[in-house]
């Protein structure tokens, strides 16, 4: 769920649109009758297919691309035998709003993505980085990162730096970062070669669920500025984590906000945490399809903004003659950082990240350094408790900046946040080291605004 293509978004609104059901029963037998497809009767109506082609058709924030509704419903009848199949054929449907956001989960895929928002990760427990072509030729070409805790890498002894010489016999010094990124994918145990301090250590790990943490910081060496990486905002704690790592540094003189590799998630998790950073203003806007009850007829929209004010975080909706309606209000998380901040953030800072950057950035609280980010100003609502056991989720609305911008539809017109200050890094850059150009720009960045 680290890449973007898996990117979503599980936003505040699952449950307050309402669910609309499929037509009856007795309309949709008479449709199949004349989906015999010439076979001198009608096949099986597919109620999983048709609520929730259905339901997505009418949430869709552009249902254009799909056609009518009335071509959608009972189309596949004949050829769906399981609900595997109408799965199969609603996300078929839903391919040609060229939108990879929309689509239905299975319950595997359900069950992976619960884990997911839970913090459980099940794997041998390391987080892996590229190593430098020339490098990799001697010793292997993918470096451990970070080992997570409790995890049966943690166990065996694995440590940050280590550089991975082969996975399960396979010599790694031949592989790209690529393709031995993949040998660890598979899901069983697996045994590993590292190089360490030149010396060849081997290790047999197995695969385990663990809490991945979705916030990992530190006092920067030889500096009094904490360093908080954050994963993403996929976990539904991950605002706490971030608040706790905060208060972890009382007597830091400056934060530096790692987004890079984010991929998003919560836009409630971004939102929140934007608030302990963020005194007050406009956090976001956005446009969002209001659930269509008709079949036929132009989408109508939403237009929404989330406020902050000293107690809460607002959410209105601002109505034609410019007037509000506040929709609703949760308790913000306090403002508790009053120095001086950066955001990291490169091409895959997206989503959820990206609010969270623009939010910082736009109202005067932050530095933004690196890269372009990956402009996906799209989001999604998830319906639970679809049928056999599935999940929907589909894009209804855009995000916009406080200033008003569009990031992008994560596809051809992808646009992101300019940083305050462009530095690119090697892709081979050692994290948080002397490599890491960003990183080493953050730190002068502070240290100027402290007169230092």
């Amino acid at each position: 769920m680290r890449e973007s293509s898996s990117d979503s978004l599980k936003t505040a609104y699952a449950g307050d649109l309402e669910s609309k059901e499929a037509s009856s029963d007795a309309n949709q037998a008479l449709l199949a009758a004349a989906n015999g497809k010439g076979e001198g009767r009608a096949c099986p109506v597919s109620n999983t297919y048709n609520t929730l082609i259905e339901r997505a058709y009418r949430n869709i924030y552009d249902p254009a691309p799909l056609g009518d509704l009335s071509s959608l419903l009972n189309k596949h009848n004949c050829q769906i035998k399981t609900a595997e199949d109408a799965f199969k054929f609603v996300n078929q449907e839903l391919a040609r709003s060229g939108d990879n956001f929309t689509k239905v989960l299975n319950p595997a895929q359900v069950k992976k993505l619960d884990e997911m928002i839970k913090g459980a990760n099940r794997g041998v427990g390391i987080e892996v980085i590229p190593v430098e072509p020339e490098a990799a030729k001697v010793s292997g070409s993918l470096r451990v990162r970070e080992v997570i805790a409790g995890s049966s890498a943690d166990r065996q002894g694995l440590r940050a730096g280590d550089i991975i010489s082969s996975i399960d016999g396979v010599d790694l010094r031949k592989k790209s970062p690529e393709e031995a990124h993949r040998l660890l994918s598979d899901d069983k145990p697996h045994s590993l070669t590292v190089v360490r301090d030149g010396k060849l250590l081997d290790f047999n790990l197995l695969r385990r669920t663990v809490d991945m943490p979705a916030v990992v910081d530190k006092l920067i060496p030889g500096t009094n500025i904490a360093y908080i990486r954050v994963r993403d905002f996929m976990q539904d704690d991950e605002s706490y984590e971030l608040q706790n790592a905060i208060k972890r540094y009382p007597l830091a003189e400056g934060f530096v906000f790692d987004m890079r590799g984010n991929a998003g998630g919560s836009v409630d998790q971004a939102l929140q945490s934007a608030s302990m950073i963020v005194g007050k203003g406009q956090l976001l806007s956005e446009r969002v399809r209001r659930q269509d009850d008709s079949a036929a007829g132009e989408p109508n929209y939403a237009h929404n903004e989330f406020v902050l004010d000293k107690w809460e975080l607002v959410h209105r909706e601002i109505l034609p003659n410019g007037q509000y309606i506040d929709k609703r209000r949760d308790l913000r998380l306090p403002d508790i950082v009053d120095k001086p901040a950066v955001v990291l953030v490169d091409s895959q800072t997206a989503s959820a990240a990206e609010i969270f950057t623009a939010a910082l950035q736009q109202n005067g609280e932050a530095t933004v350094i690196g890269e372009q980010t990956f402009g996906k100003g799209i989001g999604q609502t998830v319906f639970y408790n679809q049928p056999a056991g599935s999940r929907l989720q589909v894009t209804n609305f855009r995000f916009f900046t406080p200033n008003g911008d569009w990031i992008g539809d994560a596809g051809s017109n992808r646009i992101g946040i300019k940083p305050d200050e462009t530095v690119e890094n090697s892709r081979y850059a050692v994290p948080e080291s002397a490599q890491d150009k960003a990183f080493q720009a953050a730190i002068a960045a502070i240290n100027r605004k402290l007169g230092k």
